[in-house]
């Protein structure tokens, strides 16, 4: 059982130092595409898109020598035919395709729990309720013969006459009327 669980948590780290490890990565592309911009708006900068050694190039010639020199000396079919076509690519595509297949593949939360995802279909059901509600309520008002076109979310002042027990018409004078002070019209 408890290494069930260590397992489970050891998973867990992994899948999240993954998953920043893939936003890292996103940063990384944005930045070097905003580098890349920045490159070809100077004077001498060409083309729509810069390789990524052109890019390394010009923002830190001195560990792209140096790595050029450390990896001819272990092995030189590793420089020419393989990381320098790898260099030609775009630095945002070179980082951003990893960056997003990690993020998304090893984003938290995705596989959910029974109970997690009973309660987030009680989350959907409560979102939709009025307008299940709403719903309902034209239907019944259709199938009573109503008219559905009536605004009935207009005020009644029934409530008035309901509290005073007298019915009011229309001619009598408002001050007669049992309404607070501050709803009476002023006589200037």
């Amino acid at each position: 059982m408890v290494n069930d669980f260590l397992t489970i948590q050891r998973d867990d780290s992994r899948m999240r130092f993954a998953f920043f490890t893939g936003w890292i990565l996103l940063l990384a592309a944005f930045a070097a595409a905003a580098a890349e911009t920045i490159a070809r708006t100077l004077p001498g900068g060409s083309g729509w898109v810069l390789s990524s050694a052109e890019l390394w190039r010009a923002l830190w010639p001195g560990a792209f020598l140096l790595s050029e020199v450390q990896i001819v000396a272990i092995a030189p079919w590793l420089w020419d035919p393989v990381i320098s076509s790898v260099l030609t690519l775009p630095a945002w595509l070179l980082l951003g395709l990893p960056g997003v297949a990690l993020a998304w593949a090893c984003r938290p939360g995705r596989d959910l729990s029974p109970e997690a995802e009973e309660e987030l279909h009680e989350h959907e059901v409560s979102l939709f309720f009025y307008d299940d509600l709403a719903r309902e309520a034209r239907q019944w008002a259709r199938d009573s013969g109503e008219d559905t076109d009536i605004d009935d979310r207009l005020p009644t002042h029934d409530l008035i006459d309901l509290i005073d027990g007298r019915d009011y018409d229309e001619d009598d004078d408002l001050a007669n009327h049992p309404v607070p002070e501050f709803v009476r019209p002023s006589k200037h």
